[in-house]
């Protein structure tokens, strides 16, 4: 699993979640500003171990300074108190969808070329880019440098953000974007895609052959981006044969069977965590789940994987998931996310 996307959770702009109250965040009445420029020379010096020149390095990070509203985001980030059901009402909107639909409707020749490629169904990238960046309307206006340089200078996540930067000014190098449109959120997410600069160099495509990876403004480029990165984070592999999962009906004996199928991880993200283990979803048809229609399950040999949401007993919500959808929580390590993922493609089928 790739961890490079992995972080968007924690910082995308776009998270849904209630506001925080401005007046109870103070944290930059005790911040310490004051070593910003040391840390510039640091970058600086330690360019070559990026391969990178140090006059170059100098001149893209010499024009910034601290951003406060970089630090104020990160540290006053609101707590996450929208239920399952509350966030997917949020998400999985009438408008998203109605959008959704008129996007594919326009750009069906493209999106067909693209999943033929990529071997990933075009509606999963169609619902990664409405859920990201409201199909590339809202990608966030903070200079990308800047943030990076901001969020390196904190030392709580310095050694991630610090490689992150230098990925950024890769990037610049390379000539895919120049500096005056180098923009994305305020943790330095990018483009209709919101990848990551690493991300950005790991699975960015050219997919219009002209010389660049435009994920910003380039609708082709940024929707073959996300079907190359669905396509194969670390050693999963999408297999379009197959969907996400389904919503399904537990057995009555539910209660009885949830320990031994939750069994406890000690690594992965924490949406990982909570996945019950691996078994073939023949298993779990034959402990008595249904569809939420009431239907049989498929009797096939497909790793499967149980997620319990919801928070008291009246609102649980059971879901079966499958090895795609793994792929889908590299992207961002939440539940709540890769459902909703896979909720709003199942609206484009």
């Amino acid at each position: 699993m790739n961890k490079l996307i992995i972080i968007i959770l924690i910082f995308s702009f776009n998270s849904v979640a209630i506001a925080h109250d401005d007046n109870n965040c103070d944290v930059l009445k005790n911040y310490d500003f004051s070593q910003f420029d040391t840390w510039k020379k640091t970058v600086v010096q330690n360019a070559s171990q990026y391969s990178l020149d140090s006059s170059f390095v100098a001149n893209l990070i010499e024009p910034y300074s601290v951003n406060k509203n970089v630090i104020k985001n990160d540290k006053c980030q609101p707590e996450f108190t929208l239920t399952f059901s509350e966030y997917l009402e949020k998400r999985l909107s009438d408008l998203r969808i109605k959008n959704g639909l008129k996007k594919i409707s326009k750009i069906s020749n493209l999106l067909d070329k693209i999943q033929s490629k990529y071997e990933v169904q075009s509606r999963f990238i169609v619902s990664i880019w409405g859920l990201e960046t409201a199909y590339g309307e809202i990608t966030g206006n903070y200079p990308v440098i800047e943030s990076l340089l901001t969020m390196s200078y904190d030392e709580r996540r310095r050694k991630y953000f610090t490689k992150e930067l230098y990925k950024s000014l890769t990037i610049i190098k390379e000539g895919h974007i120049n500096i005056e449109n180098f923009k994305g959120s305020w943790a330095g997410a990018m483009g209709q895609n919101q990848f990551m600069p690493s991300s950005f160099l790991a699975y960015a495509q050219d997919f219009d052959g002209d010389g660049k990876k435009n994920i910003w403004t380039n609708e082709a480029d940024a929707l073959a981006s996300i079907g190359r990165y669905l396509k194969g984070v670390g050693s999963n592999k999408w297999n379009d044969d197959y969907t996400w999962g389904r919503e399904v009906i537990p057995p009555s004996n539910i209660e009885t069977l949830e320990p031994i199928l939750f069994i406890k991880r000690t690594k992965g993200c924490l949406a990982i965590k909570k996945l019950s283990k691996k078994l073939p979803l023949s298993d779990f048809s034959d402990l008595g789940f249904l569809s939420i229609d009431a239907k049989n399950l498929p009797s096939i040999n497909l790793n499967s994987y149980l997620i319990k949401m919801g928070r008291v007993k009246s609102d649980y919500r059971y879901f079966i998931v499958y090895d795609n959808y793994l792929n889908i929580l590299s992207y961002n390590c939440s539940n709540y996310y890769g459902l909703s993922v896979g909720l709003l493609s199942d609206k484009f089928k």
